[in-house]
């Protein structure tokens, strides 16, 4: 009885372990599609009941593996670049600018998991797949260093066609969701969209620049 018991115990961990494989290679062929895109997106916090609260809308572009812009519209401006080497964020309205180093940290934000490989994916975190409607698929994802990651958990939905919806959660609760509206997958990206000189007057705070 023991043994059958071992016996069971032993598959349900080499299933699990397989379907976390499966969860990992198929997220990975997904993102592979998404390389390089650019989509308009609207962000939320949900509160309570998961209601919608705090409105943001504008524009983004991504291209593997380290280069990210993020053009917030709505309610008020502001923009996000990675360049490569430094993930810049400037607000207009203060006149101000924050740099920070893309250093090993940047490994766990939700803007380096569309980028990622397979190898990086099984490496930083914990998949699983979650059951969606229709055609739809869903994934989930846990950091394994929590500390040093920026959220406790990610999801991220995607349609017949792309990836639609991203869900955030930090180590607080707190919850953002992002949808995604109008992508596209161009052959390249205008190199400048990834650049960034702050301009003159602008307050430069430097954060955990190597």
């Amino acid at each position: 009885m023991m043994r059958n018991y071992l016996a069971i115990l032993v598959f349900g961990l080499l299933s699990s372990e397989v379907l976390a494989q499966s969860a990992a290679q198929l997220l990975a062929e997904k993102l592979n599609a998404h390389q390089r895109f650019s989509a308009e997106f609207q962000q939320y916090t949900l509160g309570d009941g998961s209601s919608r609260e705090e409105l943001s809308r504008g524009r983004m572009w991504i291209e593997h593996p380290d280069k990210v812009r993020w053009e917030t519209t709505e309610p008020f401006e502001q923009l996000i670049v990675g360049d490569g080497d430094n993930l810049w964020i400037y607000d207009p309205d203060l006149e101000q600018a924050t740099r920070r180093s893309l250093n090993q940290e940047y490994a766990f934000t939700p803007a380096s998991v569309l980028g990622a490989s397979q190898a990086e994916l099984e490496q930083r975190f914990i998949i699983s797949q979650i059951e969606a409607a229709g055609s739809d698929l869903l994934f989930e994802l846990r950091p394994k260093e929590s500390e040093s990651a920026e959220f406790e958990r990610l999801r991220m939905l995607f349609d017949s066609r792309a990836l639609s919806e991203i869900l955030i959660e930090d180590s607080l609760g707190q919850r953002s969701l992002i949808m995604l509206q109008n992508l596209s997958f161009p052959p390249q990206i205008d190199p400048q969209r990834f650049t960034f000189e702050p301009p003159p007057g602008t307050d430069l705070i430097e954060a955990n620049v190597d």
